[in-house]
């Protein structure tokens, strides 16, 4: 999952490096072209349960039998890894905990030119905004998603089919399903 900070200094001050531009917080959110979230949602569910996001029949309905689903611990926060059987690939769903920017870090990124080779506004899924992104790894069978819960907040989906898998011709509606199924959980929470 694209989890890319940019921090850049303006010059030096007793020794210490300034930061260029204070780094947004909530109440600045969203900026640089982002779509503000008009119904945020509590996501601990998802921080606490990565997997709870769908059941291993549910993703098996969207993307063929499930060899295994567990919790792993990533860069951007816990997320839920389900593999595939038969070597037909994997999907991965998490909440990007690390990145308190939310969607706003990847227009901001988009906007800059830089870490992002692929950039996609969605349509709605389920009444939140969403992008198809990659920094490089884009081919078939591949596709990663992030969705906006909170401004502060994006879900992320990273979909890898091979061609084993009845979902290996439309990855990016397979994590679209996904993402659909992950905001029912939160929203079944509230």
């Amino acid at each position: 999952m694209a989890a890319v900070l940019t921090a850049g200094c303006n010059g030096e001050t007793g020794g210490k490096a300034e930061p260029s531009t204070p780094q947004p917080d909530a109440t600045t959110l969203p900026r640089a072209g982002a779509p503000k979230v008009t119904t945020p949602l509590k996501t601990e569910k998802l921080t606490n349960e990565p997997c709870s996001a769908a059941t291993d029949s549910e993703i098996e309905g969207i993307a063929g039998k499930v060899k295994s689903s567990k919790v792993e611990q990533i860069a951007g926060g816990p997320t839920c890894s389900w593999v595939l059987a038969d070597l037909a690939g994997s999907i991965n769903g998490g909440l990007n905990v690390s990145q308190p920017e939310g969607l706003s870090h990847l227009y901001a990124l988009k906007q800059q030119g830089s870490g992002v080779t692929t950039f996609k506004p969605l349509p709605d899924i389920a009444g939140y905004p969403a992008v198809i992104f990659a920094n490089g790894g884009e081919g078939a069978g591949n596709c990663n998603l992030a969705v906006g819960l909170r401004d502060d907040m994006m879900y992320t989906v990273v979909t890898a089919l091979f061609d084993d898998s009845p979902a290996y011709n439309d990855p990016c509606g397979t994590s679209v399903k996904l993402a659909e199924l992950a905001i029912q959980r939160l929203k079944a929470a509230q």
